[in-house]
């Protein structure tokens, strides 16, 4: 994998959601002591339980956030892509790492220490209203994600498909086809299942005529169903 360029990395920084409105002064400053790494797919990035004392943002490539089970079971709690900053909150609190990190593709890091956080929101106090923000938003939304790992397999898979359908839903004669946006075996894992149970809840939410599997889309037949299912009602 090529080295990113320097431009490159100023760019993915500036792009950054985490300190969106930094200065170019700013983020020189984070880009003079970021720290590029390169690592190949599955690589591990970080490992639950360690102290995190930096973060990183992505250059190029994904990273996903997961939970390895005693049985070696993974539970992939999200995916990272480019301009994406992964571990921040941990690193903002000094504390240690609630998942590990690994690669899912080939990909390009940039490591920032924690101190250069803290540094950023020193010097551009407008900034550090957004990085908290932004920070709590995750906060939130991972509350949301274990929420939503309480609900059976069925129900889960209902809230998936349901966000799915509500932000790319296509309307047919039939119903509205949905794409998986992954393969089943990525689905099962981020849905914190295996793919023998998700193929049986495929076949419960099927047989309730709430869907059909057509490939690697779904035809949803009755979405005020799956949007109940999907809210654990």
């Amino acid at each position: 994998m090529p080295a990113p360029r320097k431009d490159e990395l100023l760019e993915t920084l500036r792009a950054c959601r985490l300190w969106r409105g930094a200065s170019d002064d700013a983020i020189a400053a984070l880009a003079a002591r970021a720290r590029k790494e390169r690592l190949p797919r599955g690589a591990v990035v970080a490992t639950e339980g360690e102290h995190a004392d930096r973060f990183a943002v992505v250059v190029s490539g994904k990273l996903k956030v997961l939970h390895i089970g005693p049985d070696g079971r993974e539970l992939t709690f999200e995916t990272i892509e480019a301009t994406e900053p992964v571990g921040a909150v941990a690193a903002l609190a000094g504390a240690r790492q609630p998942a590990s990190i690994q690669a899912a593709t080939d990909v390009t890091v940039a490591w920032l220490p924690r101190d250069a956080l803290f540094d950023l929101m020193q010097a551009q106090p407008d900034v550090s209203r957004a990085i908290i923000a932004d920070l709590a938003k995750r906060v939130v939304n991972f509350t949301a994600v274990a929420t939503a790992l309480s609900l059976d397999v069925p129900s889960r898979l209902a809230g998936y498909l349901f966000q799915r359908a509500l932000a790319q839903g296509a309307a047919t004669p039939e119903g509205l086809t949905v794409g998986l946006g992954m393969s089943k075996t990525d689905l099962a894992s981020s849905l914190g299942t295996v793919p023998e149970t998700l193929s049986r809840a495929f076949a419960r939410l099927r047989d309730e005529g709430v869907l059909e599997v057509r490939g690697g889309d779904v035809l949803v037949l009755d979405f005020a169903t799956l949007a109940k299912l999907g809210s654990g009602a």
